[in-house]
């Protein structure tokens, strides 16, 4: 789907934009909210953490006792990626 392959682009953009800050998973989908269910773009992150492309944290809440806290971060070999010395298929990265 040409759709969901176009969101896992974005999301390396957006953590390529914020590197080597880790970022929360809420605040992720924050930002595509409007254009995407937070169903699809949890799947684009699972897709993008599974490849190697982000790496997931989770840790405890620092406030709330029994929650929980995901954070991403783009890695090393998501680099290679948006800089074009890898190739995936199943990430649509815009052309500059």
């Amino acid at each position: 789907m040409r759709r969901l392959r176009a969101l896992r682009g974005l999301i390396l953009d957006f953590l390529k934009g914020v590197y080597p800050t880790m970022v929360l998973e809420l605040d992720v989908i924050g930002v595509f909210y409007q254009d995407y269910r937070d169903k699809y773009i949890r799947q684009a992150l699972a897709y993008l953490v599974d490849k190697g492309y982000v790496e997931r944290l989770e840790k405890p809440h620092p406030v709330h006792r029994y929650e929980r806290q995901v954070l991403y971060k783009l890695t090393a070999k998501g680099v290679d990626l948006m800089e074009g010395t890898i190739r995936d298929d199943g990430v649509l990265l815009e052309e500059r």
